[in-house]
């Protein structure tokens, strides 16, 4: 779409964007690439489109109605009961008669000469058939005369646009009456239906002619699980990245297929999915959890009670989330799903009785209680995964329901299951039925979970991130590693993020964060300490739980380089802080929305962080929350390099996010999308510092752009190593230590990383050699290479200690010139 600082709003498939220089800019990207050594990866929507006049396709719809040859290209219920056969357009800023008689709602001529619609800045095409035939003279005479006399009730205007395929309506109806599949609740994005072959053609035609040219080296596919059938699809895809492969004369497989998937814990990707994995959501989850402390839980949520006076059930907070997003921004989606079940009920003798609210209620009740995203049900069912999910779902929502909710249940159960008893009419409403269940469940758990619940919830930030279940607290050794074996075998070429444009902090904010979970009565002391501060401030704080998340934002996401008196750089800090405040209450609907802003407390919140953070009566607060800072920083910084370090040497592709390359303090987007210092970047990647002075002066980030160059220069140096190299989980080091060896059989790569060790009370990053006592680590003996401290070492024995192997750095990698 025009002026998008995302491209999730596409409007033209066909084409790469004019705004970004078209695709004589493309191939120039591509070109310079290569001779770079690079390639190019393509973010793929397939999904959706946005509802914008630049849509061609869009717009023949909106003129033509069922008749276009797009109508069936977009997931449109034309039949929607109440809708009278036209497609819903919930766009305007109030009821459409009050908009006509107010003069925002008025006739036009294109530059085409062609009559439209406006809405402020909005068009709409008419249908040719409704327009009067006249000279052009007396066609604007017409529209003046329409417009001007809607201002005074003539209901002409009205009835023109009632006759249109579409109707125009206030947009507080969009959430209960639009009847076409959105993305999410956006209702200017509208789904496309690319499970058919015409669409699926139009597409992706350009997509595979650039890869077929040598331009792309594989997709990226956002948001598989709005797809009807995410398998099917994947097949056709690889089949057809294959065949523009073979034109480059690529072996099937080598162009890269990656699908942007949630994963719950203990979930694996559909067996029947053939890509090369994930962009990475699971590993971020993954590295995180790794670093976090399982003690931390408790005491934590304890303090989280006490300060926010909420349960601190998660579990419960996703619930009530889920109840409110069906009532709300989803229920259109939900309706639609519930017509589907009674078109079923309709043909069932057993169920040819229930009520659209049993069965509404049934619904309610097992999405409240379904695990996972999405189901994925073939031609004849749920494979054995989404049977146990269903199963245990059913179960959960039939807890305290009475005897007719538990009657929808079963029979919702046993449409979903499979087509068992089934004749062909019913096979084709259990189909249906599945495919309307998946992509309602699937934004259901985005916009509960992720985006209501996890600002609700507020035991530990960190954990309340993309692809994370806060329940699932902390990872032990063991089972990071298990994890790691898993992906080498299934999915060695997997990405692995630990930061993207949809995260909600930075990675190093969430590798500070962690530390708490090894400090939580110190956490509750300083929280203390900045509640008693904070209430001699001559303005009202925010509600008990919002301070409490803010505390730990401003503490986690506090630049090392920040003082207390700094001016400018703080009042910085506090927009940035209040934008994403802002967000923060808004999603989490409970003091303000989207829907409904409540600038009165968001100005109150504002006002407290500005009076934090930039007025003199603020200063002893400010200094508290720079100890505070201080005292995360050493920890989390060590922390930071360990996730770093694992992110490029375990199994599978280091996705690197733009402006990650040293610490990365950002917050939810806007935030994290924020211009890129290149210039920094290079100076960084100039430095001539040897790596222990890199480490003493760690806080200008140089050091960990430093361990990501050289860690990318060996996987550049020696591919066999990650490509397909082996991974062995060593052990010796206690849960202080993640170490593995891979090893291509010519070269080994030795690493090991520090975790869990906040309270060493180090005050450098490398931990004092005592506290490694006398363990050791399983070691060949011979010539290796320290990659980080850039020196060769013999090594003799079959052990190393740690003592030596983590003498003067927090991670060390050593390479083996030969097994």
């Amino acid at each position: 779409m025009p002026g998008s600082t995302h491209g999730y709003d596409g409007i033209d498939p066909t084409r790469v964007n004019p705004e970004l220089g078209g695709e004589e800019a493309f191939v120039a990207l591509s070109r310079r690439a290569r001779g770079l050594g690079m390639g190019l990866i393509l973010d793929l929507v397939p999904n959706h489109l946005a509802t914008h006049p630049g849509n061609a396709w869009w717009w023949d719809v909106l003129r033509q109605g069922r008749r276009s040859r797009h109508a069936g290209w977009f997931d449109l219920d034309w039949r929607a009961p109440g809708h009278d056969g036209q497609l819903w357009l919930p766009v305007l800023d109030r009821p459409c008669a009050e908009a006509a008689a107010a003069g925002v709602l008025q006739l036009e001529f294109d530059p085409h000469g062609q009559v439209q619609l406006r809405h402020h800045e909005q068009p709409f095409p008419l249908r040719p058939q409704t327009l009067p035939s006249l000279s052009p003279a007396a066609l604007r005479a017409w529209v003046a005369e329409l417009n001007t006399q809607a201002t005074v009730g003539d209901p002409r205007l009205l009835r023109l646009i009632e006759r249109q395929p579409y109707r125009l309506a206030w947009w507080r109806v969009g959430n209960d009456m639009v009847n076409y599949r959105r993305f999410f609740d956006i209702t200017t994005l509208v789904a496309l239906r690319v499970e058919l072959p015409a669409v699926f053609d139009a597409v992706h035609a350009l997509p595979l002619r650039l890869a077929a040219e040598g331009h792309l080296d594989g997709v990226r596919i956002d948001h598989i699980d709005g797809l009807a059938d995410p398998a099917g699809y994947l097949r056709r895809l690889r089949a057809r990245l294959d065949q523009a492969g073979r034109r480059r004369g690529l072996a099937p497989g080598t162009l890269a297929l990656y699908v942007e998937k949630i994963l719950a814990p203990d979930e694996t990707l559909p067996a029947d999915w053939d890509c090369d994995g994930t962009t990475g959501y699971d590993f971020m989850d993954q590295v995180s959890g790794a670093l976090h402390a399982r003690g931390g839980r408790v005491p934590l949520r304890q303090l989280w009670r006490a300060q926010s006076g909420r349960d601190g059930d998660f579990g419960q907070e996703q619930r009530q989330a889920r109840e409110e997003i069906l009532r709300g921004p989803l229920q259109a989606e939900f309706v639609r799903t519930v017509r589907a079940q009674m078109a079923l009920a309709r043909l069932d003798p057993a169920t040819r009785e229930f009520s659209p609210q049993m069965l509404a209620r049934a619904l309610a009740c097992l999405l409240r209680e379904y695990p996972v995203y999405r189901s994925y049900a073939g031609p004849g069912g749920l494979d054995a995964a989404g049977l146990a999910n269903l199963e245990g779902a059913v179960a959960r929502a039939r807890i305290g329901q009475p005897a007719a909710s538990v009657a929808a249940l079963e029979a919702m159960a046993r449409w979903l299951r499979d087509d068992t008893a089934a004749d062909r009419a019913q096979v084709a409403l259990r189909r249906i039925l599945r495919r309307r269940f998946e992509q309602l469940s699937a934004p259901l758990n985005a916009k509960a979970v992720e985006d209501t619940a996890f600002y609700r919830y507020g035991v530990l930030l960190s954990r309340n991130e993309v692809g994370s279940d806060p329940d699932h607290f902390a990872l032990t050794a063991a089972q990071f590693h298990e994890a790691c074996r898993q992906r080498a075998r299934q999915y060695p070429r997997a990405l692995l993020a630990t930061a993207t444009h949809d995260h909600k902090r930075g990675e190093d904010v969430r590798a500070r964060l962690a530390v708490l979970s090894e400090w939580p009565a110190w956490w509750r002391d300083q929280v203390r300490a900045f509640d008693a501060l904070a209430s001699g401030l001559a303005v009202a704080a925010p509600d008990p739980g919002d301070a409490a998340m803010l505390w730990q934002m401003m503490v986690a996401a506090w630049p090392c380089d920040l003082a207390a008196d700094a001016g400018e750089a703080l009042h910085d800090y506090a927009a940035r802080l209040g934008q994403w405040q802002q967000k923060a209450l808004r999603e989490a609907k409970l003091r303000s929305s989207w829907l409904d802003p409540r600038p009165e407390y968001e100005q109150r919140v504002q006002t407290f962080i500005d009076a934090v953070l930039t007025a003199r009566s603020g200063l002893p607060l400010r200094r508290a929350l720079q100890r505070a800072m201080r005292h995360l920083a050493v920890p989390g910084a060590r922390n930071g390099l360990a996730q770093a370090c694992l992110r490029l040497c375990v199994p599978g592709v280091p996705d690197l996010y733009q402006g990650t390359e040293g610490w990365d303090l950002s917050l939810v987007d806007p935030d994290n999308r924020r211009p890129v210092d290149y210039d920094l970047r290079q100076r960084w990647l100039d430095d001539g510092r040897d790596w222990p002075t890199l480490l003493h002066d760690w806080a200008d980030g140089a050091v960990k752009a430093q361990l990501i160059a050289r860690l990318l220069r060996v996987r550049a140096e020696h591919p066999g190593l990650f490509v397909g190299g082996s991974y062995q989980p060593l052990s010796g080091g206690g849960e202080r230590v993640l170490a593995f060896v891979r090893s291509d059989g010519e070269h080994q790569l030795l690493v090991a990383v520090t975790r869990l060790a906040a309270d060493s009370n180090a005050h450098a990053l490398a931990l004092p050699a005592k506290t490694w006592g006398q363990a050791a680590l399983a070691c060949a003996p011979g010539r290796w290479r320290d990659v980080l401290e850039q020196r060769d070492i013999e090594h003799r024995g079959r052990r190393v200690a740690l003592s030596t192997l983590l003498a003067r750095s927090p991670v060390a990698v050593w390479l083996s010139s030969r097994e």
